[in-house]
Parts: structure tokens; sequence; C-alpha cells
């Protein structure tokens, strides 16, 4: 027998056959090669293709954190913009209390100092969120922290207007800060104008508010009537005295609903809508006057409607 030969005898279950088959030691090893590349080979395939699966579902997994935080920031910037035009509504609300009970406004540099602060830098840890999206979280918890110090210096400036309105609640009642007709729009202001009626340049002292005849007329403040009659120009008209240098005149009415002496309350009902006097169509003319000096109504009351609806005795 050849030494580099082996041989391996096949016997079948009953005895009854006898095979032999030689192969040489090359072929074994070649043979054992083969198996065990071949093993190698398929478990390669084996572990790329389980790889390829958990990397795909990694790959979705990721996709899907990712938009579920572009629709979270999304859902965020849209909340903060929201607050953040609600607050300057605030601020406005602030400047107008402010001129009405006679404080001095915030200073743009005290509004700015009050709600500057240093750069807020948020970095996502998360390996499984983008980091792209890093920037825009940071941009939005600057905002959030810029609108937490704006609400806590409106929340101080409350405070402080609180405390002026109990010092000053009696003369505060004399402001003319309501809007004396409720349902209508201003179509002249104060200044200098071509007079309607007159067709001539001449100063206009106050404001005309159009709207329906017979519209309700409220005082504005807290006050006595001085003059409840008809009036040459002002047609039928009311003036009224609010003991603190303020006056409001109220001009072209259709009715008078007060009378000389009469002492009325922010809201109480005073005539009626009309165009009396040099008027071409039915509208209030509205006059604001602080020891005789003429002033612009507009900077004394409320454009809320709401909230002149809630003060007006209707």
């Amino acid at each position: 027998m050849n030494n580099n030969e082996s041989t391996f005898i096949y016997l079948s279950s009953n005895g009854t056959q006898v095979k032999q088959l030689k192969i040489s030691k090359k072929k074994i090893i070649i043979g054992l090669v083969v198996l065990i590349a071949a093993v190698v080979t398929t478990a390669k395939f084996s572990l790329d293709f389980v790889l390829d699966i958990t990397q795909n579902s990694r790959i979705e997994s990721l996709k899907k954190n990712n938009e579920f935080l572009k629709t979270r920031l999304d859902e965020m910037n849209n909340i903060v913009e929201n607050i953040t035009s609600q607050v300057a509504q605030i601020e406005k609300k602030d400047d107008e209390l402010r001129m009405i009970m006679g404080v001095k406004e915030l200073d743009e540099d005290i509004r700015n100092v009050g709600i500057g602060g240093a750069t807020f830098e948020y970095q996502l840890s998360d390996e499984n969120i983008n980091t792209e999206y890093s920037v825009e979280v940071s941009d939005y918890m600057n905002k959030i922290q810029k609108l937490d110090r704006e609400v806590k210096l409106e929340l101080s400036s409350y405070n402080d207007l609180i405390n002026t309105y109990k010092t000053k609640e009696d003369s505060i009642r004399h402001m003319p800060a309501l809007n004396p007709v409720l349902s209508g729009r201003i179509t002249s202001k104060v200044g200098v104008r071509v007079h309607p009626v007159l067709k001539v340049r001449r100063h206009h002292e106050g404001i005309d508010i159009a709207a329906k005849k017979g519209t309700p007329i409220f005082a504005a403040a807290d006050g006595v009537v001085k003059l409840a009659r008809y009036n040459g120009g002002y047609g039928k008209c009311v003036y009224i005295d609010h003991i603190y240098g303020f006056e409001t005149r109220y001009g072209h009415m259709d009715k008078i609903l007060a009378r000389v002496g009469q002492k009325v309350k922010r809201g109480d009902k005073i005539g009626l809508v009309g165009k009396t006097g040099l008027a071409k169509g039915p509208h209030l003319h509205y006059e604001v006057r602080y020891k005789n000096e003429i002033l612009d109504p507009r900077q004394y009351y409320f454009d809320d409607l709401e909230l002149n609806k809630s003060v007006a005795n209707r």
C-alpha cells in the first residue's frame, strides 16, 4: 500500500457488501482546505447578511428618531413664536398702562438688560439623534430662556403698576381710558385738515369716530357733566370735567342722555351717535384736554374691544 494514500472501508449494515475507497493524503488536505474555506465563506456571508439587516434596522430607527425630533422641533418653534407674540402684546399693554397711570415707560435699555443673557449651548449627546439639529435646539433654548427673562421683567413691572394703581386709584378713575364708542372706526385724527363741510383748512381738535346713528356713547372716565346742549358746530354735545385736570368733549350727538351737574362713572351712557352741527354723516367728534391743552385721545384709551365692552354700562 502506498503510504501517501489512505484507505476507507465501507461495510453495509447487513455485512453483505464491502467497498474500499483509496484517497491520497494530498486530496484529503485539499478537501479539508476547501471545506474550511467553504465554512469560513459561508460564515462571512451569513455574518455580513446579519450585520446588513442590523444596520438597515438601525438606519430605519435613526430615520424615525430624526423625523420625530423634527416634528417636535417644529411644534416647539410654533409654541415659541406664539408665546413671543403674546409677550409682545403684554409689553404693549404694559406701556399703555404706564402711560395712562402717568408712570414712565420702561426704557428700551432696561428691557434689553432685563432680557439679555449668555448664549445657551445645547449639545445633543444621544447618538440616536442627528446632531445637525443641535444648532436648532440651542436656538430654541435661547429663545425660551429669553422669554423666561421677559416674563419675569413683565411680572416685576406688573407689581410696580399695581402698587402705583393703589396709590393713584382715585385719580386713575378720572383718566379718559375708555373708548367712548365700542363699534366705530376713526375717520379723522387730531391735526390740520380740510374741514369736510366748510372745505377750509383748520385744526381738528379731536378725533372723529364713524358709527351708525343711534350707537351708544359712553363716558371715558369718572367726572361731572359741565355742558349738555346744542353748541354751534359741535351740534348736540356733552362736556365732562374729570376733576384732576382732564376734560372730554363729545360732539354731533343725535340725542343727549346726560344733564349738567350729573356725576357720571366711566362707562355710563351719555348720548347717541348722530350728525348734528357741522357734520356730513353720523359720527362722534371726541376730544381730550388736560388743563385746556389739546391731547390725542388715542394715547389714553385702550384698543382692546373686549376690555372696553367689560367696562361700558350697556
